[in-house]
């Protein structure tokens, strides 16, 4: 198409677009280049912490921080967490010496060398060191690995300051296709769309409005104190 063709056809709005069609592309190298440098991020964190708002097959809000090996903080509507959904919003914090667990409706807390399953599989309690370990497999190694597939992967386009990458894993457990941001200087994922494999399963998306990898946490962050009227109970009543 003629320059001077292209240029009488625009209409306010377009030049954004026009910038992005001609905008230098990645070579496979730089993708990879790229992925390595997420995959190295996920996959050496002692600390990290998000905030994220996720839609589709599991809808809610999530907050996690984790420092390990045994502190965390987790507050989240239930119905984003296996096994806790009879809970509308749960609370699970744990300073390595013990694990709180607090849901607001009603008002009540367990205190307790162990915190809440996750999963309807796992034992009736599980430790803070196992909490923890769970919590990297969701927010740090499924990135890692995912992001070491850079062959099943492709730059769609760069949005802002953001790369938007598309993958095909093949991974067991992962056959779904997934599209990632990845915020530019810090290359970590600030959002991730997935479409199912199976066409049982809605299209859900996560979006992080906080993404942080071995940031400085602050203290009160892994300590809770009950809120005023709690009450302490030897289990949560569902």
């Amino acid at each position: 198409m003629a320059l001077r063709s292209l240029h009488t056809g625009l209409r306010p709005g377009s030049l954004g677009l026009i910038a992005v069609l001609w905008a230098p592309a990645l070579s496979g190298q730089d993708l990879a280049s790229i992925l390595r440098r997420v995959s190295e991020k996920y996959a050496n964190a002692d600390q990290y912490r998000f905030e994220m708002r996720k839609s589709g097959e599991e809808s809610g809000t999530l907050k996690i921080a984790v420092q390990k090996p045994n502190r965390f903080r987790l507050e989240a509507n239930g119905q984003v967490i296996d096994g806790s959904d009879a809970f509308p919003n749960i609370t699970m914090v744990g300073d390595g010496a013990s694990a709180w667990n607090f849901v607001p409706e009603p008002a009540q807390y367990t205190k307790k060398k162990v915190t809440l399953p996750l999963l309807d599989t796992e034992p009736p309690a599980i430790s803070s060191e196992t909490f923890v370990l769970q919590a990297d497999v969701v927010f740090l190694s499924r990135y890692a690995r995912l992001a070491a597939a850079a062959d099943h992967a492709k730059l769609i386009r760069q949005e802002g300051d953001n790369y938007v990458i598309e993958l095909d894993a093949p991974l067991p457990g992962f056959r779904d296709q997934y599209t990632w941001w990845v915020d530019k200087r810090r290359y970590l994922v600030v959002r991730e769309d997935t479409q199912p494999a199976s066409t049982r399963r809605p299209v859900s998306s996560v979006v992080y409005s906080v993404a942080s990898i071995d940031e400085p946490i602050p203290e009160d962050v892994f300590h809770f104190t009950p809120p005023a009227g709690a009450k302490q109970v030897e289990q949560l009543e569902q």
